[in-house]
């Protein structure tokens, strides 16, 4: 659930516009246009594939390819069949990377057509993908950004994916059903204004949830100045099923907010620099503090499940500067309002 590194972008987004597969975006660069044909199963899918290579030292690839499936085998009303289908497009490179190298699944949805988006990380090569999928009718975009780990935090994927947009076509009127926002419960002291994401997801214990994000991102002409200690402060809230919640034992819940704080460390190559048990206002909860980005920063997270909310509270510092003042007075300052 921790989704908050959001990176700049380096140079200039040209405008594209694909009448034909009726869309619109930004590239790096102008695209190039080819045809391909993939086997999926017992389909084949010919793609349209617009792509942009090696637009800078850290991005391989900016890529979206379309193509048009049969209304027999699934369209966006296929509301029971999306998530395995959704899967299954990413069968190039589930065998080889497997679940581990699976980041995060993000549930998307474009003019109310049901989406996707698949995080993958090759650790061995040294490769990220981001890839966002959408079913629009009969007709499946697929999104991607490749990009080598070193160097991903200087670039902007979602400023590439967050561009795309359908033209010339109505909104969807049988949208897949969205989990419930959760309300914002806590107070938090910010060093400055906030942004606040909302991200539909799919997690490996609770299924579908709606996770919200809010940060403060130290802007990005100030980073490299020497004051500055730290990059961004956020706050990570969901709610959780209380069906599945409640099946849960107090070591699955210790588990469970230990497992997501130390799965992403090891995702980032990172290294665990300490962990503790701690509380707030009596409920359980998990601090750690690890490497990411290669090294370059630090990531220190406390995490707690109150009632039905799921928290995470987290500073991501320069390597060498974590637990500084400002850091641990908004870790600290963080509580629960009462309701």
């Amino acid at each position: 659930m921790i989704g908050f590194i959001n990176c700049p972008a380096q140079s200039e987004w040209k405008p594209y516009t694909n009448k034909k597969g009726k869309f619109k975006i930004d590239f790096k660069d102008k695209p190039t246009e080819n045809k391909k044909s993939q086997p999926l199963g017992a389909i084949s899918l010919n793609w349209t594939i617009i792509e942009v290579n090696e637009p800078d030292n850290s991005t391989l690839t900016y890529s979206v390819k379309y193509a048009d499936l049969s209304p027999d085998f699934i369209t966006s009303d296929s509301l029971h069949m999306l998530q395995e289908f959704f899967s299954f497009t990413q069968s190039d490179l589930a065998p080889s990377l497997g679940e581990s190298g699976l980041y995060e699944i993000n549930v998307k949805q474009i003019q109310k057509y049901p989406g996707r988006e698949f995080r993958w990380i090759d650790k061995p090569n040294d490769i990220g993908y981001t890839r966002r999928l959408f079913l629009v009718k009969s007709r499946l975009y697929f999104l991607e950004v490749k990009f080598t780990l070193e160097n991903n935090f200087d670039i902007d994927i979602m400023g590439f994916l967050d561009k795309f947009t359908l033209i010339n076509i109505p909104d969807n009127t049988n949208p897949e059903k969205l989990s419930e926002k959760p309300e914002k419960k806590f107070e938090a002291m910010f060093p400055g204004k906030t942004r606040v994401r909302n991200n539909p997801t799919i997690d490996e214990i609770f299924g579908n949830i709606n996770a919200s994000a809010e940060a403060y991102e130290t802007p990005r002409d100030q980073l490299d100045l020497p004051s500055i200690q730290n990059m961004l402060y956020g706050v990570n809230y969901v709610k959780l099923p209380a069906a599945k919640l409640k099946v849960l034992s107090r070591e699955q819940r210790m588990e469970f907010l230990r497992s997501t704080f130390t799965n992403t460390i090891e995702k980032h190559n990172g290294k665990l620099l300490f962990e503790k048990e701690i509380k707030l206002d009596n409920n359980p909860g998990y601090e750690g503090q690890g490497t990411i980005v290669n090294g370059m920063a630090v990531m220190h997270l406390r995490a707690f499940m109150i009632d039905d909310y799921y928290y995470q509270v987290i500073v991501i510092s320069k390597n060498g500067m974590e637990n500084n003042k400002a850091a641990l007075d908004f870790l600290n300052s963080f509580k629960i309002i009462a309701q």
